[in-house]
């Protein structure tokens, strides 16, 4: 048991069976009283000590058979260990190996998943969480290129880790035609940031003013996209990325991106500016 007590407590966390078989049946369950004081208890008194650091969270369900016809037999149960994910991982099995989670089966890490993981724990995690439109949309038909729809997109910032983040940063990359001259000027004026601009990009930098502390989630970095009559092509056509990278004090830079173009309220500005061309 020490290796998949392992297994999944570096690989972030799992439930582990006792009393059913490889492809998931009943095997009789586990009897109950394995030990003087009964098998639950037992087992909670000698999971910590399976793994080197011991575990200091999990729990242990006990399903017993209910009246009638069962697979499981008569004062027996079935264990369901539930391991989550550990920020004191890796964890060192009593052979004094490290073992990781892979295609179902506890294997040993290599030297490199051990180092990633220490990685972890001293580095904070900071991911966005959400990037979700805020606010109504508005209609501006002073435009001289057609009518105009501006409207708001708001990132939320998470740290998912157990390491306080002093320093975190987020850049967000837009298609040039998404963003016009109100969108940069709206976005700057919503808070400090730095814009640069290249061939088909435009790229925004928001440094957050303070700490993130372990779990915490805040809402940081808001731009503005525009649609009008000279991009409502691409929105059509799917596909208008947001990328980001979040960075955080020494971790590696993390990055993703979203289609905006899907977004409902994109997708009813689109309507509305079409509605509106001649």
């Amino acid at each position: 048991m020490s290796k998949q007590v392992s297994a999944f407590c570096n690989a972030g966390g799992g439930r582990l069976f006792l009393g059913i078989d490889d492809v998931g049946r009943v095997d009789g369950g586990v009897p109950i009283d394995l030990r003087h004081n009964g098998t639950r208890e037992w087992l909670e008194d000698v999971l910590p000590g399976t793994v080197d650091p011991p575990l200091t969270s999990f729990d242990v369900h006990e399903i017993r058979p209910r009246r009638g016809e069962s697979e499981i037999l008569p004062d027996h149960a079935i264990y369901v260990l539930d391991l989550p994910d550990s920020e004191d991982a890796p964890h060192q099995a009593r052979d004094r190996r490290y073992y990781l989670r892979i295609a179902g089966k506890s294997r040993p890490m290599s030297h490199r998943h051990v180092l990633d993981i220490l990685q972890r724990r001293h580095d904070p995690d900071v991911a966005v969480a959400s990037v979700d439109p805020y606010g109504q949309p508005e209609l501006s038909e002073d435009d001289p290129r057609g009518p105009c729809v501006l409207l708001r997109l708001r990132t939320r910032l998470r740290n998912q880790g157990g390491v306080l983040a002093e320093h975190v940063g987020l850049e967000v990359t837009l298609p040039r035609f998404a963003v016009n001259s109100a969108c940069r000027r709206r976005t700057l004026q919503e808070q400090d940031g730095t814009i640069t601009q290249s061939p088909g990009n435009v790229t925004f930098f928001f440094y957050h003013p303070g700490p993130l502390f372990p779990r915490q989630e805040v809402i940081y970095g808001t731009v503005w996209i525009a649609v009008h009559s000279t991009n409502v092509d691409h929105y059509a056509a799917g596909r208008v990325l947001l990328r980001w990278r979040v960075f955080a004090d020494h971790a590696k830079f993390v990055t993703s991106e979203v289609d905006v173009s899907a977004y409902s309220v994109v997708q009813r500005s689109l309507r509305l500016v079409q509605d509106r061309l001649p």
